[in-house]
């Protein structure tokens, strides 16, 4: 009878501050201003009408086929704690900085005085990592990449920054953390796909790899190790992806390996991992393949909050609110963002 009575007080709270929660995981959509073409990108506009050329369109179909064909490997998780290995990688031509944050359970940064601090654990983490590009082997990718990073700051007239990217995913199945730029994306102009960004018109470009130029030479990397940087083949934004196991092979037929991290001395890679996330079946998990055990607690306490997330999940279905339904499986309960990029 008191275990019955302390889960009916656990989803009374739950569901009291639950459309809260969907209010922080999930920002309204800002009402279309309509589409306006900046001048530096008027000619280009053009190109985008007709987005894949012959070339293109031919690459593009022989990755779609590899990833209708190809059969993925079983990859297993291997904790991020083990030290980054870059050894036998293509050579380093370029290389950047991010500055990350990771903020607290309510998505706060703010600094607080020690003696108000009530759980040194739940206080914001920053980190500094190094990322290693690899432009001899993929030089479409990181000459796109490359495009995001020494953005001048315009706050009258703003353009597309990783400065303002924020890792909102961590996918369950491959263990990759996804990042893409705030404000972002997609939409359609004259019958071609355009990048939409608070106003502005931007051309759409596939990051696809010239495989057929250096045929007997290239060789594509393999998702074999923790910290790599990789880019999904068929899509039209900036967004990467961080390697958080030291095995994803399932990646290899979808996306471009175009560098790595080559310093993580804050150990942010060992630290996303722990960040509670939310599945496509509504249940709040750790993102590797270790049994869900949330906040620390027993096996049962962790159960019972799954299931107050579902209850929550079903509730918010029965007055209508679908929000949560639009939600990507791996989405992270914690603000995980970028502060600052730029070239070394």
């Amino acid at each position: 009878m008191r275990v019955a009575s302390a889960l009916i007080l656990a989803v009374a709270i739950q569901l009291a501050d639950g459309f809260q929660i969907i209010n922080r995981l999930v920002a309204p959509q800002a009402p279309s201003r309509g589409l306006q073409m900046t001048e530096e990108h008027e000619e280009d506009t053009i190109a985008t009408q007709e987005l894949y050329p012959d070339q293109q369109r031919r690459t593009l179909i022989q990755q779609v086929a590899q990833s209708i064909v190809a059969v993925p490997l079983v990859g297993c998780s291997s904790s991020a704690s083990a030290a980054i290995d870059v050894s036998s990688l293509p050579q380093v031509t370029h290389k950047v900085f991010m500055d990350i944050r990771i903020s607290r359970r309510d998505g706060t940064f703010y600094v607080k005085r020690p003696e108000n601090i009530e759980d040194p654990s739940d206080e914001p983490v920053y980190a500094h990592l190094v990322l290693g590009l690899y432009g001899n082997n993929a030089p479409n990718c990181v000459r796109q990449f490359l495009n995001y990073v020494n953005v001048p700051f315009d706050l009258d007239n703003p353009n597309p920054s990783y400065s303002t990217t924020r890792f909102s995913t961590l996918d369950t199945e491959t263990g990759l953390l996804i990042g893409g730029i705030s404000g972002l994306d997609v939409t359609t102009l004259a019958g071609g796909n355009v990048l939409q960004y608070k106003g502005k018109v931007i051309p759409a470009k596939l990051w696809l790899e010239n495989t057929k130029k250096e045929e007997d030479t290239y060789k594509a990397i393999l998702h074999d190790r923790k910290g790599l940087l990789t880019h999904r083949n068929l899509d039209l934004t900036p967004s990467f992806g961080v390697t958080t196991r030291t095995s994803s092979s399932s990646l290899d037929s979808t996306h471009t390996v175009f560098g790595c991290v080559l310093e993580d001395n804050d150990g942010f890679l060992e630290k996303v991992i722990d960040i509670p996330a939310m599945t496509s079946d509504g249940l709040v998990s750790k993102t590797s393949n270790e049994p869900v055990n949330v906040g620390g607690g027993t096996a049962v306490a962790s159960s019972l909050f799954t299931a107050q997330r579902r209850v929550f999940r079903d509730a918010a279905k029965t007055f209508g609110d679908t929000r949560l339904d639009r939600l990507p499986d791996g989405k992270l309960l914690r603000r995980v963002e970028v502060t600052q990029v730029g070239s070394l």
